[in-house]
């Protein structure tokens, strides 16, 4: 199987995370809407990745981990449709080979760009039968606005979101007058407003070590990278009808590359409340450390980390 390296301990965080929401998701609604016709349940990845990933961990050393595609998989109660989206050929292929490994399963591998390829789903599924969980880890500002708002519609889906706070923060450049056009409108792309120019930018007098004289003209970005994610997590309030977390920043020390969120599209109370109550418990934990234990996710274990919820 086709290797794929990426992150560091907080990659061991966010699978932690999500494994143990899965199995919450399929438990709660095993017998929702009723027990005699209950929602299909779906997950969606829109970056599958290969299934598999080798990991940074502590003192440099790498671990290989069961990734997003297999946890999804081992989830049990198991999800009734899995849906994998992946837009390099090696790892979609990668895919398809694990796909051969579960026949009597329903899974779907799609090789394409991944906003095209979830637009498409979320067309094509009848989100009044269908409950699901979406997964969106990008490969960098990859994700529109216009498909994170497709997503709130269909008010059947709890989202995970990897958002790439890194990569907005480099693109949104010191100065204003440096973000060119092409990254301006990577910004306006996944942030979904022009609005970041006016609120991430103040106009301040900067005198010039060098010349001894003072721009007074000149905007320069006045944010911290966390002022960013609060800033996100109101852009995901505009769209997301029942409830958004608060952004986790990973990692946890020093500057933070990602900011990780999850958001709740269903706005009856009783579905919020009880996603809600599971995200609260599961932010609670990695408080208290207890989540992202390289041992948990070993592919030499077995199972992929279908540890008790409330472990």
């Amino acid at each position: 199987m086709k290797k794929h390296e990426f992150g560091g301990p907080w990659t061991l965080i966010k699978l932690d995370l999500l494994t143990r929401y899965l199995k919450f998701f399929n438990t709660a609604l095993q017998a929702k809407p009723s027990r005699e016709q209950p929602f299909t349940r779906i997950f969606i990845d829109a970056f599958a990745g290969t299934g598999d990933c080798t990991v940074k961990v502590e003192r440099g050393s790498r671990a290989t981990v069961a990734g997003s595609a297999k946890i999804a998989i081992s989830t049990t109660p198991a999800f009734d449709r899995l849906c994998f989206i992946e837009m390099k050929s090696d790892h979609a292929k990668a895919l398809r080979e694990l796909k051969d490994e579960y026949p009597d399963r329903c899974i779907s591998v799609e090789h394409a760009e991944a906003s095209v390829a979830l637009n498409r789903l979320l067309s094509e599924t009848n989100w009044r039968s269908s409950r699901g969980v979406l997964f969106l880890d990008p490969y960098g500002m990859s994700v529109d606005w216009q498909t994170v708002a497709r997503v709130a519609q269909t008010q059947a889906l709890d989202v995970w979101y990897l958002f790439p706070l890194s990569a907005v923060t480099r693109q949104a450049a010191r100065q204003l007058d440096r973000v060119d056009e092409q990254k301006a409108a990577r910004l306006d792309s996944v942030l979904g407003t022009p609005s970041w120019r006016d609120l991430f930018y103040a106009r301040s007098s900067q005198e010039d070590a060098f010349q001894g004289k003072r721009d007074e003209g000149s905007k320069f970005r006045n944010v911290s990278p966390a002022e960013i994610a609060d800033f996100v997590k109101r852009r995901l309030e505009s769209v997301f009808r029942g409830w958004v977390s608060q952004p986790i920043l990973l990692p946890d020390t020093g500057v933070p590359l990602f900011a990780l969120y999850f958001a709740v599209s269903n706005p009856h109370p009783a579905a919020v409340a009880l996603s809600r109550k599971a995200a609260d418990h599961l932010v609670k934990m990695l408080v208290e450390k207890r989540l992202g234990k390289a041992q948990e996710f070993t592919l030499e274990s077995g199972e992929a980390g279908q540890g008790d919820f409330f472990d």
